[in-house]
């Protein structure tokens, strides 16, 4: 995950600052639009939020999966950020946590997350979506956290109940954004991104390898996963 001064570069068109959040809201500094609402990487996340609407939500595609090559590439940043942007101009958005990995997003939002979330909801053959997903966090927001590191996350991301999960979750939102781990390690992206459809890919300057956003690029490409767009961030 990136500090909060970091910046990204995406091509957009200019857009204005979304209104302030709920005060009630215990969060990370690193929710930058919300920290930061003036700042370049808060501007940077409304012009990718543009770009998603334009080539992405206009089309009818309402299910958006960020993946990244490699670790530390600010995708828990990027996606958490979207969410947030995206909820600020009135979008239901819907937030997971699919990465069981290192679940770092389940504390951006302090307090407000449960102990329950996905992986207890794949482990399980009765629980409902709703049942691990946190109320209304921020206006428009919903989150449902990783539930913790399983010992199996690719065999639970690979049983009927993650796209059923989806499924239902597209029934309730306008809009379902899922983070993901690094691409490298593990296979729970790819199949993430499968069941999503769509995939915004995330690198960081002068660290993330151009082959390897090419290599990822070319693997989902042969999953027919559609890639809405490359993110770069700059630390």
């Amino acid at each position: 995950m990136t500090s909060k001064t970091s910046q990204l570069r995406a091509v957009s068109n200019q857009e204005q600052p979304a209104s302030d959040p709920a005060e009630s809201v215990t969060i990370s500094a690193d929710l930058v639009v919300l920290s930061d609402p003036t700042g370049p990487a808060a501007e940077s996340i409304r012009h990718l939020r543009t770009r998603i609407i334009a080539q992405h939500l206009d089309h009818g595609r309402r299910t958006l999966a960020l993946a990244s090559p490699a670790k530390d590439s600010g995708c828990t940043f990027v996606a958490a950020n979207l969410a947030v942007a995206f909820a600020q101009v009135g979008t239901r958005v819907l937030l997971v946590n699919g990465d069981m990995r290192q679940p770092d997003m389940d504390e951006l939002f302090g307090e407000k997350t449960s102990e329950s979330g996905l992986a207890q909801y794949l482990e399980s053959s009765s629980m409902r979506p709703d049942q691990v997903t946190e109320t209304e966090i921020l206006p428009n927001l919903w989150f449902t956290p990783s539930g913790g590191q399983p010992l199996n996350p690719q065999e639970l991301l690979s049983t009927p109940r993650f796209e059923r999960f989806i499924n239902i979750s597209l029934r309730q939102f306008d809009l379902v954004i899922v983070d993901t781990p690094p691409a490298n390690l593990y296979a729970d992206a790819q199949r993430i991104a499968s069941v999503a459809g769509y995939a915004v890919l995330v690198g960081r300057r002068n660290q993330t390898y151009a082959h390897d956003l090419a290599e990822l690029s070319r693997q989902m490409a042969a999953d027919r996963i559609c890639l809405v767009g490359t993110v770069l961030n700059e630390a």
